[in-house]
């Protein structure tokens, strides 16, 4: 065993998991000197989650890796409800769309988590030199709480070690008695061949202290990270057994290619279709005689799960030969009590465990990371203030509370009535709630259209008046609009990029009339003064707008206005690229897009006329909203924020 001197960094993250990579992106992102760890020798390849819900594909838009995943995912189109007939036989009762077109550009996607991580990690390379550090754990951790509030410090000392080959490969089963994973080069993604080798820069035993500012724990549901901070992990685990399986289907079932749920006298099995014909398949696995059968998960086989999926799919015929991932779990619902302690940060599973019922899990994982990411990013970077780490746990705590909530209304539904069974008598529901009531009920929660972030300094509350839609703590609702320069129509998931910049948008209104010219001419002015905010926080060097954004959109016609029509602060000049063209933008009907409808003003709420001023968060939230005319209230948002340019 060698031991080498501390080395220091701004930022150490554990667990390059979803939560884990998309807090790397913003490190990535914002030029942090920052580290990722992960015990594991190789990533993710087959099986684990496989679900993303339109927010989350929203955040990977404006990561700029969005389209990869639409190329390779499988579209959830329509969700089935099978149960018996009158005659006993199975039979399709209901049939609902998923995707609500008028919400998000965006439906639900089906891919396994270890494409998507590839597409992170692509995302990462492509702006940073930071690499996960695979095969290393940390032992050690020590936090110095008096150093806590000091400037420019190290308080977190983590001790490093690189394990043997051994050590970091995981399991080659899918689970107890499984099947081997598959993981040859002639069945992964080409872009995923380096990946099966495992290079680790450090021998194995390899002893390293390190010296941190920030720490970010995203390491699973047995969190080390948590377990050394002693931070309670409250909840219970039930006991449901389920089997989990993912393979190519050989079968009569109408709606193998469906997302459905089938309700049998066995419980209830979930069906979800995935890319290259698979079919994921979640099924209850404990006896159901009228009492809570004690079931060994270490004794439970493949062939045990196929027989059960025969079972449950009858009178239709089901196997299958070609199976690439399987597992068993049981339900743990569990939270922990707190999501932060002075500078080191908890997300995705460390903070809350959940059934995959409700395909939540690696959605809030990831929505975790991104969260906590670009804010301690943007603190690291000394541009924010230290107070707006607080809003973390805040904004999260509650967001995994209603998931947690959620999940236990569901797992009634789909596991059959056990006599004695009081792990769900707690579940809030009123007896006759179906599976589509729940399903339907919370399907803004499940798709990410609302999140219910509070107030705080990131999130000042009101401007109902001004725009009623545009709800502070809430995601910018998505709109297509046309581009002034060129006519193109664009999604504002990309327009508004995940590069750590705050962004105002500047809903101009009606600039052909001159009383609205006049508004926002006066409000240009004011950003071109020393006091506004563009120049009170721009580093000597930095372009004006390197940390926030100016975004124009107007409700006039594109054909009735010329870029040059509107005034320079809101087209900036670049004495290299020339002007910003992709500065300004109309809420106009596009002939030849149809989600281009010209009505992004009305779904926002916002007077087509007058207009109004939003300022987003590097996360596409909506932290204030106010009149053109409103400086005061602008600038007063920033400086809670924001820490002042000293000369």
């Amino acid at each position: 065993m060698t031991e080498s001197p501390a080395s220091y960094t701004d930022v150490l993250i554990i667990g390059a998991g979803p939560s884990g990579l998309m807090a790397a992106y913003w490190m990535a992102r914002c030029g942090v000197n920052a580290r990722i760890i992960d015990k594991r020798g190789t990533k993710v390849f087959t099986g684990q989650a496989d679900g993303l819900r339109p927010r989350t594909l929203e955040l990977l838009d404006s990561i700029g890796v969005v389209h990869r995943v639409l190329h390779e995912a499988c579209e959830a189109a329509e969700f089935s409800f099978w149960g018996p007939g009158e005659d006993g036989r199975l039979e399709r009762q209901e049939q609902h769309p998923i995707h609500d077109v008028n919400a998000s550009p965006f439906g639900n996607c089906l891919l396994n988590q270890g494409r998507i991580e590839r597409f992170i990690l692509d995302a990462i390379k492509d702006c940073s030199d930071l690499e996960v550090e695979r095969g290393v754990i940390a032992e050690s951790l020590e936090y110095d709480e008096t150093l806590e509030s000091s400037g420019d410090v190290y308080p977190i000392t983590v001790t490093l070690r690189t394990l043997s080959e051994e050590e970091a490969s995981p399991s080659s089963t899918g689970g107890s008695g499984g099947v081997r994973n598959g993981l040859f080069r002639s069945n992964i993604t080409p872009d995923d061949w380096d990946d099966l080798i495992k290079k680790s820069k450090e021998r194995p035993g390899n002893v390293e202290t390190v010296k941190a500012k920030y720490l970010i724990g995203c390491d699973g549901a047995h969190s080390w990270t948590r377990k050394q901070l002693n931070i309670p992990f409250e909840g219970s685990t039930t006991e449901h057994i389920w089997g989990v399986v993912d393979m190519v289907p050989i079968t009569d079932f109408p709606d193998i290619r469906r997302v459905c749920t089938v309700a049998t006298d066995h419980g209830t099995l979930l069906v979800i279709p995935r890319e290259k014909q698979l079919v994921r398949l979640y099924l209850p696995l404990q006896a159901v005689d009228g009492t809570l059968a004690s079931l060994d998960r270490s004794s439970i086989t493949l062939d045990m799960i196929r027989q059960k999926a025969k079972q449950m799919l009858k009178p239709f015929d089901f196997d299958f030969k070609i199976c690439d991932w399987w597992t068993v779990y049981q339900v743990g619902r569990r939270l922990a009590s707190n999501f932060t302690k002075g500078r080191i940060h908890l997300a995705g599973d460390a903070i809350h465990t959940h059934s995959p019922k409700a395909g939540l899990g690696m959605n809030m994982s990831m929505q975790d990371g991104f969260n906590i990411g670009w804010k301690v990013a943007l603190v690291a970077k000394g541009i924010a203030r230290a107070s707006i780490l607080a809003t973390y746990e805040l904004e999260r705590k509650r967001t995994a509370q209603m998931l947690i909530d959620l999940d236990r209304r569901l797992q009634p539904l789909f596991v059959k009535a056990q006599e004695g069974d009081s792990a769900e008598s707690a579940a809030p529901s009123n007896g006759k709630e179906t599976l589509v009531d729940v399903i339907q009920l919370s399907i803004a929660f499940s798709n990410g259209y609302v999140c219910h972030y509070g107030p705080s300094s990131l999130v000042h509350k009101g401007g109902e008046d001004i725009a009623a839609n545009l709800i502070p703590g809430e995601r910018f609702p998505p709109a297509k609009i046309r581009n002034q320069a060129d006519g193109r129509a664009w999604w504002t998931t990309r327009l508004f990029t995940g590069d750590g910049r705050f962004r105002i948008v500047l809903l101009a209104g009606d600039l052909r009339r001159e009383d609205q010219r006049q508004r926002v001419v006066t409000f240009s002015a004011h950003l071109a003064s020393a006091g506004s905010v563009l120049q009170r926080y721009r580093s000597e060097g930095e372009k004006l707008d390197s940390l926030i954004e100016v975004i124009t959109i107007h409700s006039a016609p594109v054909r009735e206005m010329d870029f040059f029509d509107f005034p320079e602060m809101l087209r900036l000049f670049d004495q290299e690229r020339g002007w910003a063209y992709d500065r300004i933008w109309s809420d106009d009907e596009c002939l030849w897009d149809r989600q281009s409808t010209g009505k992004a003003y009305g779904s926002w709420g916002v007077d087509r006329i007058r207009g109004a001023l939003v300022i987003l968060r590097p996360d596409q939230h909506i932290g204030w909203v106010g009149n053109i005319e409103d400086v005061d209230g602008m600038t007063g948002y920033f400086e809670q924020i924001l820490v002042p340019i000293t000369a």
